[in-house]
């Protein structure tokens, strides 16, 4: 396993480490900074391939993620988060519209909407693959959108470990990746679902992607309500 990708479970089983053990993230200063006034309202941040967009104008709040997650998606996820806290959210709710990601970034996201009660909710219209699967099994509630066009779930193949370089079409993940995803979805999701998942995730296939939409995904316990 190479130095990248050794640093980069590191880093996801001690985001799975904080999630299990139920701590929420600390204060990034000394003191936590006391919450500013909020006026509701939308408010766009920018990163590398994407945007989050946050919407405060009722209490049901929403936080949108369009484009890719990876590290720089995790940076700016603070920002966001922040707009939520300073509101007076009764709900609030991870809409996902996601492009190419990266599974333990997706894996670090998804701790943090757990450790802050987060629903989550894929896009009418919108497909979200195996990373962003990670991030929708993250939420309280789990909610797949009916559309029209509905929103669906792709089962992609979990990606190689960076040694074998090489891109195969099955699953091929090393024992660290194995032990990371299963140790998270059990934490997420209930224990039939997330034995079901996974075994889904290691069958995946990218030349026959299996795909669910609200119904298969409601029956299966990966979403909690359609809409």
């Amino acid at each position: 396993m190479t130095p990248t990708t050794k640093t980069a479970y590191t880093l996801a089983a001690l985001t799975l480490a904080t999630l299990l053990t139920g701590c929420s993230t600390p204060p990034t200063g000394s003191k936590a900074a006391r919450p500013s006034a909020h006026t509701p309202g939308t408010q766009t941040h920018p990163y590398e391939g994407g945007t989050l967009v946050t919407d405060t104008r009722t209490a049901a709040c929403t936080l949108t993620l369009n484009g890719e997650i990876h590290a720089g998606t995790v940076r700016r996820m603070g920002a966001a988060l922040q707009d939520l806290e300073r509101a007076a959210c009764t709900r609030k709710r991870l809409v996902l519209n996601a492009g190419p990601a990266l599974l333990g970034d997706a894996i670090t996201l998804g701790a943090m909407l757990r450790n802050r009660g987060y629903d989550t909710q894929v896009q009418a219209g919108s497909t979200c693959d195996t990373p962003c699967l990670l991030v929708f099994a993250a939420g309280a509630q789990r909610v797949l959108a009916e559309g029209p066009p509905a929103g669906r779930i792709v089962f992609s193949p979990l990606p190689p470990d960076h040694d074998f370089g090489h891109q195969t079409c099955q699953s091929e993940p090393s024992r660290a990746q194995q032990l990371t995803v299963t140790r998270y979805l059990r934490a997420m999701l209930p224990s039939a679902t997330a034995t079901a998942v996974y075994q889904k995730l290691l069958a995946a296939d990218c030349r026959n992607a299996d795909s669910y939409g609200p119904a298969q995904a409601l029956a299966m316990g990966l979403a909690t309500a359609t809409r």
